[in-house]
Order: C-alpha cells, then structure tokens, then sequence
C-alpha cells in the first residue's frame, strides 16, 4: 500500500472514532440529570436544618449536664431519727459527708451536699445498729515464788492448790518458765458488762484486796463469731491501802491499745503488790466473751 492510501485509512478511522466520541457524550448527557438551581437551594437548606438541629441538641444535653451538676453539688437539709447511737458518737465518723450538723442525742439535722447522702445514708445504716455485749471476766491472781512467813496463816490457808479452770491453769503454766512461781491465790473472778464502743467502765473487783478496775475505749471488730477481736483503748487496775494518813491508792497496771480473740485468755500484766511480805505479785488476767 502506497503513501497515500495509508493516509486515507487513518483519516477515515479518526473521522469514526470522533463521530463515536461525540454519540458518547450525548447519550451520557442524556442520561445524568441536572439539578435544578431550586433543587440545589432545597438541598443546601436542609442541610443547613440538621446542622442547626444538632447544635440546639448538643446545647440542650450541655444544660441538662450543668443543670445535675449543679444540683448535685447543692446543699441541701435533712434530719435523721438515731436509735442506737448517738449524734456525737456517729459523727465523729461521718463528720467529713457533711457541712454542718446539730442535734440531741437520739436526733441528726445535717446539711449535706446531695450527691453525698447516699454514703452518709449507708454509714448511718451501718453504724447505727443495737450495740453487742461484751462479757468480761476478771482474774486477780496473787502469786509468790517464795514460802510464806508462818504469820500469814490466813494465806496459807487459803492458797489455791489445783486450778480447775483448764484455760486459766494454761496461761499461768507458761508463765512458770518466766517467773517460777511457786504458790497462787487465784480470787474469785470479777464480771463485767461493757456495750460495744463504751467509753469508760469501772468496778471494784471482788477481792480481799481493793482493787479498782477500769476500762476505757471498748471495741467489737469482726462480723464472724468466734473469729472476732475485742479492742480495749485503756486497762488501769488500782490498789487502794489504808495508811495512818488516810487512804492512798497505787497504780499497779496501766497499759494501753490492747486486743484478743474473744474466749481468749490475755495476762494484762504482772505487777508488785501490797501484801506485807516480799516478793508478792498480782497478775491480771482477762477473757472476754461476746453476749
């Protein structure tokens, strides 16, 4: 094929390929549509419409937010009937819920924040329970590692020989490797009755020495019986003696922050004591037990 007719061929395959070009793009104008100018403004409102609709709802939940902050950090005023504890007892606990409180013993007016009396509610509910019983039970036990003179002849007779109480004779059986003692007077125990959380407790021991006894600051730990712990803030035990210049009283045991198991037995301390002969000794002895 010569010059020419190549030329010829490629000017009639350009002049189809344009006329096809040119059908293309009529009918894909045919075939998308073309918004109107309304159409376009309807869309562009609409859209604006949302926009705005979005913007009051996030500024409604925004108040919504500020409006519960607010009320839950308002104060606000609320009175409580006690029935089992009273008001300085309670709030020495719940003193940090509140703004200010006031009250007897058996009645609470607080003002409170309101997003904290849920807490002082459940406190209040928790503490304010009937208080338990704590039974004491009081050995004074005079002990001697030396023979006594033969002018104690009422101690001589006295003495205790054989300790039944198998828990008692236990605790001063490890105490003989400490002290050796030879010779026990153990008096007839003491009771006491002191309420979970009592302040202060006394009583004269039965003994035919005076003794004055004192508990101070008791405490129930614990939910489980038999597992729980007694805490005592303050044990004292004083002997009082008649001297020619009236009636003069010796500390003999003054210790402090002491715990056991209830049912347990705990030797308080061991202490001199007043008897007339030397080398005498009182240890005190307590169990207690939950009623």
């Amino acid at each position: 094929m010569n010059k020419n007719h190549k030329l010829s061929a490629l000017a009639v395959v350009l002049a189809f390929l344009v006329a096809f070009a040119g059908t293309g793009l009529a009918l894909f104008a045919q075939a998308t549509p073309v918004q109107s100018q309304g159409e376009v403004q309807k869309t562009s409102d609409q859209a604006k419409a949302e926009a705005q609709a979005r913007e009051q709802l996030a500024a409604q939940e925004q108040v919504k937010a500020l409006r519960a902050q607010y009320e839950e950090n308002a104060p606000v005023v609320k009175s409580y009937s006690l029935k089992f504890i009273s008001t300085s007892e309670f709030m020495r606990s719940a003193k940090f819920y509140v703004i200010d409180y006031s009250g007897t013993e058996t009645t609470l007016t607080v003002k409170i924040f309101k997003k904290n009396i849920v807490d002082f509610e459940t406190l209040l509910k928790k503490l304010d329970v009937e208080k338990k019983n704590i039974q004491f039970q009081v050995y004074a036990i005079v002990a001697s590692k030396e023979d006594l003179p033969e002018s104690y002849q009422s101690y001589l007779k006295t003495e205790t020989k054989e300790i039944t109480d198998r828990d008692l004779k236990k605790v001063l059986d490890e105490m003989k490797g400490l002290w050796n003692f030879k010779h026990y007077w153990v008096e007839t125990p003491s009771f006491m009755i002191a309420k979970d959380g009592a302040e202060s407790n006394h009583a004269k021991l039965v003994s035919r020495h005076d003794f004055e006894f004192y508990l101070r600051n008791v405490q129930l730990r614990g939910e489980e019986s038999g597992k729980r712990i007694i805490s005592v803030g303050e044990i004292r035990l004083i002997q009082s003696t008649n001297t020619p210049n009236g009636k003069s009283e010796q500390n003999l045991i003054d210790t402090s922050n002491i715990t056991f198991k209830e049912k347990g037995y705990l030797v308080v301390g061991v202490s001199g004591l007043t008897t007339g002969w030397s080398g005498a000794a009182l240890i005190l002895v307590i169990s207690a037990e939950i009623k």
